[in-house]
């Protein structure tokens, strides 16, 4: 009877830590962009066998929602000097080159792939990269910085900066929207 007593007493709502953060944690909304197949660790100019930049992403809404509600997935890049992506490219004049948008993927471009979610090949040829920055010398080696934002159709975007390192370099989630390719524009 006691047993029976204690078993009882056990059931009831628990106090711990991680049940307060996941009953005021809103589970239903945000999304990510898996990276499916990876972007390549080096890519050149010039060299046929590695002058693109191809990945394959899928996209997966928070509330696991299979046909997720998002309007596009865009891509950015810039060039560095350095890996640690601290020193921008600049112009030949010493000015520094932001970001530029380099492409967009809107939500109709997508499959929905065999797990269900929307999926989408991305093939980026380097010298759309280097047609970026016409006003710069690009000497090797160079540093793209490639970053995906997602806008659902809300308005909401998602970018590498709204993920944890569970989700940016978990192996289940793969999603860090930011990635690193040594580029020899030769």
């Amino acid at each position: 009877m006691l047993g029976l007593l204690f078993s009882f007493a056990s059931c009831s709502d628990s106090e711990a830590l991680i049940d307060n953060v996941l009953d005021t944690v809103n589970t239903e909304t945000g999304g990510i962009v898996r990276t499916v197949v990876s972007f390549p660790d080096l890519v050149s100019l010039t060299n046929p066998a590695n002058n693109t930049i191809n990945s394959t992403i899928e996209v997966q809404q928070g509330n696991g929602t299979f046909v997720p509600d998002f309007k596009e997935v865009r891509a950015y890049v810039r060039l560095y000097l350095d890996q640690d992506l601290n020193e921008a490219v600049t112009t030949d004049d010493g000015v520094e080159i932001p970001e530029q948008l380099l492409d967009t993927y809107e939500a109709s471009t997508f499959e929905v792939s065999s797990n269900g979610l929307p999926r989408r090949d991305i093939s980026i040829a380097t010298q759309g990269i280097v047609d970026l920055y016409p006003n710069s010398t690009l000497a090797p080696p160079r540093f793209i910085a490639l970053r995906l934002e997602l806008e659902m159709n809300d308005g909401t975007i998602y970018t590498n900066t709204d993920v944890g390192p569970n989700v940016s370099g978990g192996l289940y989630f793969n999603a860090p929207y930011l990635y690193r390719v040594i580029f020899l524009p030769i």
